[in-house]
């Protein structure tokens, strides 16, 4: 290892060897060693990377050192390098030992921007100075920045770059911020660089609104409560918190004093604190991390472009685009652009950015963004779907109604009694979305209904057929082992229900009523973004490589839900083969 030798180098808290020129994010400060255990005191790069792994650059192009009490000290170094770190030894030290030092780094901007937040700029230099705290940044700025950084950017509002040393600042710290305070303050922004996690994770639950500040002397919206109520629909850990008032009004513009805002607690507002006033009445939501998020995960979802009003993505339009693929009531929501670029809200121009509404961006300048939702897990573990019914003609009455009452009368035993999804086509194939008409009921709950008088410029509706997904209660009650007699090799993977009856023909029905359909792995099949040739329990199921659009099927196997006949049949038959072995016996 090459050493510098610094003879007699005064050191102040902020002193530093970079130029005002130098580009790039400053770390925080990182202090692993004392002068009082050793030699002195070693803060080497190599060393804090082991200690700080992804929160130092391996390649730092400066180096920042100050002493631990503030203090201004005159002491020989024997390393100050950005390419090595920094140390004092306590024997070159006239009549004492070392000072105990920390060290910052700036980094390049290749590693500052693998996961950098926005540029925030919530001050001006009037007044007291331009205070860019990261607590308060948190509240104004809500789920674009990371709690912890670990790097911190600033410039003025023009872009000239600002680096430590200065006079008036007083916080320059990626863990606290920026604030300068008059003399002679410019107009600043900052940004920060995240832990690589806060990038990878855009999960943001629906609002959750539990207290009252008029019955309990404020509102508080408690993170261990809120597990508590809503079990399932919220991480025990997440990354960001956001609070708005119940009629959509940022926590940051009441005027309101908060006495808990962060992820990890919560939100608490108390009347107590507000100088006569009263608390509003607020609601928060949350953003999740990866693993998590990605539990009961849909495919991404485009449905629209930016042209014309912006880009539309809201979950009543996916869930008929994209039927049976989404759950009605999601309990988190990922967007980004087409590219991957995450997208946070709050944003001027997105008007919707909510899992049990989806996402809806107004031009101005909206890019191209696509969408995927957190589904209860109930959801992941149910991929039973129904065959086709139709029951009814649009030329006979007006309207064609595929109501879920009057299936279950027609075809008692065939379809669940709480479907957890609904799919509508034309009796020939066509999905209801390409036909144009006005649909009047389109959910698992009620049905379909699609009424003639409904329809602009005075066409008819289409003839429709319908199918349910249902919950793994229904698809248990009388059903098959699992087949997966094909692989995805072209052309594709096909698990023909024909081919299974001749191959294996005492174990599945005749007519089954619900198929399951997963890869080998147990990921649903409907979750994996793969397009289906068939999935219905008359015919099997088959995948084709061809129309992956560049891709391949995976490798799937399937299982039928049978009617509870030939559950009965199959047990007497067990009976028979069993009574029969035992009278072989003798």
């Amino acid at each position: 290892m090459s050493i510098k030798v610094f003879a007699t180098w005064v050191v102040l808290v902020t002193s530093t060897l970079i130029s005002p020129s130098t580009q790039g994010c400053i770390t925080q400060w990182f202090d692993h060693d004392d002068p009082n255990d050793g030699n002195g005191d070693s803060e080497l790069l190599a060393d804090l990377l082991d200690i700080y792994p992804e929160q130092i650059c391996p390649n730092p192009i400066d180096i920042y050192v100050g002493s631990v009490s503030g203090i201004p000290s005159s002491q020989t170094f024997q390393v100050y390098d950005p390419a090595i770190g920094f140390e004092c030894i306590n024997s070159y030290q006239v009549g004492g030992l070392c000072d105990d030092y920390k060290v910052r780094f700036t980094c390049p901007d290749e590693w500052c921007s693998k996961c950098r937040t926005p540029w925030f700029d919530r001050d001006d230099p009037s007044g007291l100075g331009d205070n860019e705290k990261l607590s308060l940044l948190l509240i104004r700025y809500p789920l674009q920045v990371c709690t912890q950084p670990i790097a911190i950017e600033v410039t003025t509002v023009s872009g000239s770059p600002v680096l430590p040393p200065g006079n008036n600042f007083v916080v320059y710290d990626p863990l606290k911020g920026f604030e300068c305070v008059n003399g002679a303050c410019q107009d600043y922004r900052v940004r920060f660089t995240c832990p690589l996690s806060f990038c990878n994770t855009t999960c943001v639950t629906r609002w959750f609104d539990s207290d009252n500040p008029e019955t309990n002397g404020g509102d508080s919206e408690l993170l261990t409560f809120l597990l508590n109520k809503y079990p399932g629909e919220i991480c025990p850990n997440p990354l960001g918190i956001e609070a708005q008032t119940i009629s959509n009004q940022p926590a940051y513009q009441t005027g309101n004093i908060f006495h808990i805002y962060n992820p990890t607690t919560g939100f608490s507002c108390l009347n107590a604190n507000q100088g006569g006033g009263v608390c509003a009445d607020y609601k928060v939501r949350f953003t999740c991390p990866e693993d998590w998020c990605s539990k009961c995960r849909t495919p991404w979802f485009d449905r629209d472009d930016p042209s014309g009003l912006g880009d539309n993505e809201k979950l009543s339009l996916l869930l008929i685009r994209y039927p049976l693929q989404v759950c009605t009531q999601p309990i988190a929501i990922e967007v980004t652009t087409v590219s991957g670029s995450p997208v946070l809200p709050p944003g001027n121009n997105f008007v919707v950015y909510d899992p049990l509404q989806g996402f809806e961006c107004v031009n101005g300048a909206c890019q191209d963004y696509r969408v995927r939702f957190t589904c209860p897990l109930s959801f992941c573990n149910t991929t039973c779907v129904t065959r086709w019914f139709d029951s009814d003609d649009p030329e006979t009455n007006g309207r064609d109604s595929e109501l879920l009452s009057g299936l279950f009368s027609k075809y008692p035993g065939y379809i669940c009694p709480n479907p957890i999804g609904i799919e509508v086509q034309t009796i020939s194939g066509q999905p209801a979305y390409q036909t144009g008409n006005i649909f009047q009921v389109y959910n698992p709950v009620f049905g379909f209904a699609c009424v003639n008088a409904g329809q602009t410029g005075g066409g008819l509706c289409a003839d429709y057929k319908v199918r349910f997904s249902c919950p793994a209660k229904f698809c248990a009650s009388c059903r098959t082992s699992w087949f997966d007699r094909d692989d995805p090799d072209d052309p594709g993977d096909s698990e023909i229900l024909t081919d299974i009856q001749i191959i294996i023909p005492p174990k599945v029905c005749s007519l089954p009523i619900a198929i399951e359909v997963t890869t080998i792995s147990g990921s649903p099949a409907l979750l994996t973004g793969n397009l289906f040739q068939l999935f219905d329990p008359l015919l099997g199921f088959k995948c084709v490589n061809e129309q992956q659009g560049g891709g391949v099927c995976q490798d799937y196997k399937v299982r039928y839900t049978c009617p509870k006949s030939f559950c009965k049949i199959q047990v007497l038959s067990n009976l028979t083969i069993e009574a029969t072995n035992i009278l072989d016996k003798y």
